[in-house]
C-alpha cells in the first residue's frame, strides 16, 4: 500500500509539471525555430527593366534557394552533401537567432573557395541579415515572406 501511494504521488508531481510552451521557442535552435520560414532579398534589376528577387528556406535537412525572375526556379540542398565538383554547404553554428554557413564554391578559376556566411534574426525573426565573409562591411537584409516567388 505505502509503494502504491508513493508511485501515486510520484506520478501525480510528474503530471503537475510546468506544461507552459510559451517559452519552447527559446531552447530551439535556428534550425527548428525557422523550420520552413521563407525570406526574400532586396531584389534587383537586370538591367532591362525585370526585377529578380531571391528567396531562401531552411530546414534541419536543408536549404532551398529560389530565383524569381521570368520563371521561378527553386533548388534543394541538403547540408553536408558534397556535389561531383566538390562543393558543399555546411552548418557551422545554429543558435536560436544567428545561423552560421560554411561553403565551398568554385571559383572563375575552377578553384574551390571556402566561404562563410553569418545570418542573423531581426525584428522578432520578420527580417535576416546576411553577413559574407569574403566582404565584411557588405550586409544584406532580406524580409520575411509567406512563401516562394510571391
Amino acid at each position: 500500500m505505502k509503494k502504491l501511494l508513493l508511485l501515486s504521488l510520484t506520478v501525480l508531481l510528474f503530471s503537475c509539471g510546468d506544461n507552459d510552451d510559451s517559452n519552447s521557442d527559446s531552447t530551439q535552435n535556428f534550425l527548428e525555430k525557422y523550420n520552413g520560414v521563407v525570406w526574400k532579398d532586396e531584389g534587383f534589376e537586370d538591367g532591362s527593366g525585370t526585377d529578380i528577387y531571391i528567396y531562401v528556406k531552411f530546414t534541419p535537412n536543408s536549404l532551398t534557394e529560389c530565383e524569381k525572375y521570368t520563371d521561378c526556379d527553386c533548388i534543394t540542398v541538403d547540408w553536408d552533401a558534397v556535389e561531383p565538383d566538390g562543393a558543399y554547404i555546411r552548418v557551422v553554428e545554429n543558435l536560436p537567432e544567428k545561423l552560421v554557413l560554411e561553403q565551398s564554391v568554385l571559383n572563375d578559376d575552377d578553384i574551390l573557395e571556402l566561404e562563410t556566411i553569418t545570418l542573423t534574426t531581426i525584428n522578432n525573426g520578420n527580417g535576416l541579415e546576411f553577413k559574407f565573409s569574403f566582404d565584411p562591411n557588405y550586409l544584406e537584409t532580406w524580409t520575411r515572406v509567406s512563401d516562394f516567388c510571391e
